[in-house]
């Protein structure tokens, strides 16, 4: 058989995942477990290791097979419908590099989401005022509505149908007021408090004057997925984002070492907000 060198889809790898543990509980071999549900070792294989196609109807087929609960069926059969990413982001494909919409695909399934912003705020708590602004800074032929439409899509994604969570840090010196559109900085700084003041958002801040810590390297996300140990990460350069070399969770560890705890951090970001309305 020729290898295949390619990184397996993340949801087929965790429903992959999903499907081995429930085989395993039942102490099944591979041979037992395809000649159940009439399939071929290889294919059973290859499916649970994300390598393998396997269309909602099949998965359903070897849950019944398997004497799977109802609720875990159906779970794992919508977890197979969507290999190609969320609905909304279909009619932003064309315009994406192929990279690019692998990672939002990515994204779209991660409920917790770890996200260092540096220079910018991080994409995942842009508001919109803030958004239009960095959007119109982008190269000529850019649509800011389409733009919008994408990240706000993005934001609001439910994966697996819950919330999502964010764990968000960002560098005190984006605090910075001395800017030219103190208003768009003062509607940034409102919806992040909007934001942290809810269960499923946490906000800190590296306060100003800290020296030097491992987030100068730049902006970046660390996901974690349901059912897979591994987490994925994804930097935020100036050519866009795109996936890390390595796991940076423990550039994340670092990074929260200087940030200040959630509570001084509200403080500032409200003391920054207050001041942000006297000069507009």
């Amino acid at each position: 058989m020729p290898v295949d060198y390619r990184a397996p889809n993340i949801n087929a790898r965790s429903l992959g995942q999903q499907l081995r543990k429930i085989r395993e509980l039942l102490e099944l071999s591979y041979p037992d477990a395809a000649a159940l549900l009439g399939r071929d070792a290889d294919w059973l294989a290859r499916v649970e290791t994300g390598f393998g196609d396997a269309t909602p109807e099949q998965v359903g087929a070897m849950l019944d097979a398997y004497g799977a609960p109802d609720r875990v069926r159906a779970v794992l059969v919508d977890l197979a419908g969507r290999p190609a990413g969320p609905p909304w982001l279909a009619r932003h494909v064309g315009r994406l590099k192929a990279l690019v919409r692998d990672i939002y695909t990515v994204e779209s399934e991660s409920p917790y989401v770890h996200t260092f912003g540096i220079a910018r705020m991080p994409e995942l708590v842009w508001c919109e005022e803030y958004a239009r602004m960095v959007f119109g800074h982008r190269a000529p032929g850019v649509d800011p509505d389409e733009e919008w439409d994408l990240l706000r899509n993005r934001q609001e994604h439910r994966a697996g149908g819950e919330p999502r969570t964010l764990d968000v840090i960002i560098d005190g010196y984006m605090l910075d007021y001395s800017g030219p559109r103190p208003d768009v900085l003062h509607a940034q700084v409102a919806h992040l408090l909007d934001l942290a003041a809810g269960a499923r958002t946490t906000v800190r801040v590296v306060p100003m004057g800290i020296g030097a810590y491992p987030g100068l390297h730049g902006a970046f996300d660390v996901l974690e997925f349901p059912g897979v140990t591994e987490r994925i990460s994804l930097v935020h350069t100036a050519l866009g984002i795109d996936a890390a070399q390595a796991d940076l969770w423990d550039t994340w560890k670092l990074v929260e070492e200087k940030a200040l705890p959630p509570a001084p951090s509200r403080t500032l970001l409200e003391e920054t907000r207050t001041t942000l309305a006297e000069l507009g």
